[in-house]
């Protein structure tokens, strides 16, 4: 006998009513094989009395299940699965039922293997990585509390239907006033795009430039994210040494001359993994290049608003007059990851492509967050937050470079970093990272090793924004216990 009893029991906690829950089920085991086509099914009243409900819940399902199709009635015979589907399989109840969903496609499908998939992190570790911002500074209740104002207004309507693919306009025009105030930029609304973070205004950026083949030249080291979008999109990417003034452009000039560039990509205010400045001299000579050359110039600026030393340099968007840089930013960086809100700006008809790429794979952005930010940025709360932090970030450099040049100075060197949220450090040859970052991982702290980084010189990112004083010490002591694990008593201070 089948077990409709097993099989069709409700919940009666779900907010799906008990009938279509019932309808859902039966159908369920119809896809499933379990019952064939023309399998006759129990009496209304027998069904009702085995699964403990009402009949008349039965003969709602029953008449729901024959107007879609499912069933058929046939007077004074009963109800029976419908000889018209193509149902040509029939799994017998001792056979095990098959997963929910399935683990192929039946459909043949290319998977890019070149794209990583980010690891899960446990969620009690400690993220000593690239460097990303503390969370536990994050002004959530101040973002929320705007957010809560406009869901409650009048205006509710407007901020929940579509809005402009380009973004919010009160966060767009705020946005402009605040970087041509803080970054010497000449930009209006019109010239701002507001994207779900840096990355998705890097991808749409080269969407739009590339065509198949076209060169994009990075850093010798870089962003890893930028090496997958090129290479994913068929761009050809080719390296250029990065030294203490950042990325040489003489050899960006070299390659010009023998390749037509279709886009450069650097983060010139602190390069990405190294934390260097490029020099002014060298900025000026970039903008040079690209404006003969007729290059675009993707500065990716995601850490402008932490500088412990002197005054930051302006970024390259602010001297182009050519029209020949695209600047990205993000508060994912300044306020919490979680919060998906970067920007661009650009001229108006590098504008009007992203639009058209962003209207047909994620239409807008969050519009109720959008404005809460804007109000945020026109009250002045995200400028204190950024100095709060600043001091926080500061004081963490510190105290960072402290422990680790007293705990681990034999092994190590660096250089402290103007500004930014991580160091850039050398370990001794003779350690190896891999093991390191394994014996640390188990102690629940995560450190960032990324292929294309300098492992030649053995280098890494060290992220101090986001750890305390608590943490740090519990960071670089088990660092050094990672190393002293490995046999490794002593070495010469890397170089």
């Amino acid at each position: 006998m089948y077990p409709w009893k097993t099989l069709l029991t409700p919940n009666r906690e779900l907010p799906t009513p008990v009938y279509l829950q019932l309808a859902n089920a039966v159908i369920q085991e119809i896809s499933a094989g379990r019952i064939h086509a023309g399998q006759k099914l129990p009496g209304t009243r027998a069904l009702a009395e085995l699964i403990g409900i009402n009949r008349k819940t039965v003969i709602i399902a029953f008449e729901e299940l024959v107007a879609q199709g499912w069933l058929e009635l046939q007077p004074s015979r009963g109800a029976f699965v419908s000889e018209k589907l193509p149902l040509d399989r029939y799994r017998p109840i001792g056979e095990p039922a098959s997963e929910e969903v399935n683990a192929e496609t039946a459909f043949d499908l290319e998977v890019d293997t070149s794209l990583p998939i980010l690891e899960k992190k446990p969620q009690k570790s400690i993220n000593f990585t690239d460097g990303t911002p503390d969370v536990r500074l994050a002004p959530m209740d101040s973002l929320y509390r705007h957010c809560r104002f406009f869901a409650r207004t009048r205006m509710t309507t407007r901020y929940l239907t579509y809005g402009d693919v380009q973004g919010e306009v009160h966060l767009r025009t705020e946005l402009a006033n605040y970087l041509n105030e803080t970054r010497g930029l000449r930009c209006k609304a019109e010239n701002v795009f507001i994207s779900r973070g840096s990355q998705m205004s890097i991808f749409l950026s080269f969407k739009a430039l590339l065509r198949p083949g076209d060169v994009v030249i990075v850093g010798e080291s870089n962003y890893p994210v930028v090496d997958q979008v090129v290479e994913h999109l068929g761009g050809k990417l080719l390296r250029v040494p990065v030294d203490e003034e950042g990325v040489q452009v003489e050899e960006i000039r070299r390659i010009c001359h023998q390749e037509k560039v279709r886009a450069v990509y650097l983060t010139p205010h602190h390069h990405f993994p190294t934390t260097v400045t490029l020099s002014a001299q060298r900025r000026i000579q970039l903008l040079e290049y690209a404006h003969i050359h007729r290059f675009a110039v993707i500065e990716d600026d995601y850490d402008y608003d932490f500088h412990y030393a002197s005054s930051p340099m302006l970024p390259m968007a602010s001297l182009d007059r050519s029209g020949s840089v695209i600047y990205l930013g993000s508060f994912s960086k300044i306020i919490a990851p979680a919060v998906r809100i970067g920007y661009l700006v650009a001229p108006l008809n590098m504008i009007e492509a992203l639009n058209r790429l962003r209207k047909i794979i994620d239409r807008q952005g969050d519009s109720v967050m959008e404005r809460a930010l804007a109000e945020m940025l026109r009250e002045g709360e995200v400028q204190r937050h950024i100095k709060k932090s600043l001091k926080v970030y500061h004081a963490r450099r510190d105290y960072l470079c402290q422990k680790l040049q007293a705990e681990l100075g034999e092994w190590i060197n660096f250089r402290p970093p103007s500004g930014g949220m991580a160091i850039w450090a050398h370990f001794a040859p003779e350690i190896d990272l891999k093991l390191v970052a394994a014996y640390m991982k188990e102690e629940g702290i995560l450190l960032s090793l990324r292929e294309n980084w300098d492992y030649k010189n053995n280098g890494i990112r060290l992220g101090f924004a986001s750890v305390n004083k608590d943490e740090i010490d519990r960071i670089v002591s088990t660092m050094k216990q990672a190393i002293a694990a490995f046999g490794i008593q002593s070495a010469k201070t890397a170089r």
